[in-house]
């Protein structure tokens, strides 16, 4: 065999490709799944911040419905109105007066004898509204909440309100923060990497990044959410996921290279490759059973041929035939086939069932003086009976009517028997092939597949068979893979051979006679 240079280079080529496709399909699986988070961070941020718009307004709204007070501070009319209002919200904890920086009552605690002194705020505001974050509450201090005060009002957020939210699920995380980022009223998760979000662009939005962050801010307050979820790159999903993708992506990539290759060892280097293999040894026949119709009894079968490139990959005939034809290399491939064909099927030539093998042969084969030679010598070698030899040349190649009837007419005058392929295909019509000495006809399988469909081109085989009769020749049908159509033929045309996965798919010799003894038996 000769050593394909190329072949290192096209194996490499493929193995890159693999490569740039497991890149690409994690690259399309991380942008996927940073819109899947994507959405979902979105989602969170949008909870979070309309919550504490609602506690805010809240707040807001009994800071400034309370501000005034129609009698005195912390009279018993004064806290019937603070426990009013500390009623009709579900957000405030409690709700109270403040004089000279003290907290002198609350909807909760009543009048306290003591006024309570307020700590310093964490945070005031242009409008005067003092902000205190997570402190003890001035008259219980087991617990934390967060105060609001406006001149003598002053609010107190409870420790519940954002309960859905302070177990955030895995790998999500938010602050609540005034636009200019200054003051946290809330932590929610690990916030630690979203501090000072506002200073600089939020982190993790790069494509192989594993966070996203989303910031939202509510209209018509001093509050956003900055929300994040980590986790997001495709490496770190379970593995299982990810191995599954990137096979997908080394599959798919190195299919479509395979594909670039194949089809440029098609398009550049097929004459090479037809050369190649028939001086390898590479070529080589197939046979499909060729079968009574009637009495399903194999009366003979067809030698196809077979090639495969460097790699061991199949041409398809009506692929290299046209350019064995081109570069002068179809006789060597006829009398390869007609070698090996008469040799493997001389037990079968040779036993008294009348068995046929029926051979391919081109336009150029026919015109050729020394085929009927090779044809002679061959068939003498192994003592095979002409008659049991038949030519099958396409009806397309009648259309060199002259140059062929020469040839038909010297090959059949030493015993060999001639057939028209791929009938009604071609340019013959019933005068024309009267003119022509052949034996036998054979239905394109085209033609064979529309019977039963209502198609034109099944009513044309009702003719072929008509042309048959008229002609006296056998008919041979090809591409019969439904009983039906079996059967059809049969009602048709009594004496009609088969030919089709109905009856038998191409194989080699060896399963050839395995199949014939089988039917047998």
């Amino acid at each position: 065999m000769h050593d394909d240079p190329t072949v290192p280079v096209r194996r490499l080529l493929v193995a890159v490709a693999a490569v740039f496709g497991v890149l690409v399909a994690l690259a399309l699986a991380q942008f996927a799944v940073q819109a899947f988070y994507a959405d979902r961070v979105a989602s969170y941020a949008t909870a979070v911040l309309d919550q504490a718009s609602a506690v805010s307004r809240a707040s807001i709204a009994s800071l400034r419905s309370e501000r005034r007070v129609s009698g005195a501070l912390c009279s018993d009319e004064d806290l019937v109105e603070l426990r009013h209002a500390r009623f009709q919200s579900e957000y405030l904890y409690d709700l109270g007066r403040v004089q000279d920086g003290r907290i002198v009552c609350t909807a909760e605690w009543g009048r306290i004898p003591n006024a309570v002194a307020l700590p310093p705020p964490h945070r005031r505001e242009p409008n005067g509204d003092e902000l205190w974050r997570d402190v003890p509450h001035p008259m219980d201090g087991r617990v934390s909440v967060d105060m609001a005060k406006n001149g003598a009002v002053i609010v107190f957020t409870g420790p519940r309100v954002f309960k859905a939210f302070e177990t955030p699920p895995d790998g999500y995380s938010s602050l609540l923060l005034t636009r200019d980022g200054q003051y946290v009223f809330r932590r929610f998760g690990d916030t630690s990497w979203l501090d000072g979000v506002f200073e600089s662009p939020p982190p993790g939005h790069g494509v192989l990044s594993s966070r996203l962050t989303r910031v939202a801010c509510a209209e018509g307050l001093d509050l956003c959410v900055v929300a994040a979820v980590s986790h997001v790159n495709i490496l770190q999903q379970p593995i299982p996921t990810w191995i599954g993708i990137a096979g997908i992506g080394a599959l798919a990539g190195g299919s479509f290279a395979q594909m670039l290759v194949m089809r440029r060892m098609m398009k550049s280097s097929l004459p090479q490759q037809v050369r190649r293999a028939v001086a390898s040894g590479r070529l080589h026949p197939v046979y499909q059973p060729l079968v009574s119709i009637r009495d399903r009894r194999m009366v003979g079968a067809e030698a196809l041929a077979r090639l495969t490139d460097d790699e061991g990959m199949p041409i398809a005939p009506d692929v290299f035939i046209p350019i064995a034809e081109e570069i002068g290399l179809i006789g060597s491939i006829t009398h390869i086939v007609i070698h090996e064909a008469l040799t493997e099927m001389r037990p079968r030539l040779t036993d008294a069932s009348g068995f046929y093998l029926s051979i391919n042969l081109t336009a150029a084969d026919v015109a050729d003086p020394g085929l009927r030679d090779y044809l002679d010598a061959e068939t003498a070698r192994i003592g095979v009976a002409r008659e049991r030899v038949v030519l099958e040349i396409t009806e397309r190649s009648t259309a060199e009517h002259g140059r062929l009837l020469e040839g038909i007419t010297r090959l059949r005058a030493s015993g060999y028997r001639f057939f028209i392929d791929d009938f009604g295909t071609g340019y013959s019509s019933l005068a024309y092939l009267a003119e022509l000495p052949i034996d036998g006809i054979k239905i394109d399988r085209m033609f064979t597949m529309a019977i039963g469909k209502e198609a034109v081109s099944s009513t044309i085989v009702e003719k072929i068979c008509s042309i048959a009769d008229e002609l006296g020749v056998r008919l041979v049908v090809e591409g019969v893979e439904e009983q039906q159509q079996a059967d059809h033929i049969l009602g048709l045309h009594p004496g009609a051979i088969g030919q089709g996965w109905l009856f038998g798919r191409p194989m080699a010799a060896g399963a050839l006679m395995s199949w014939s003894a089988s039917r047998r038996a």
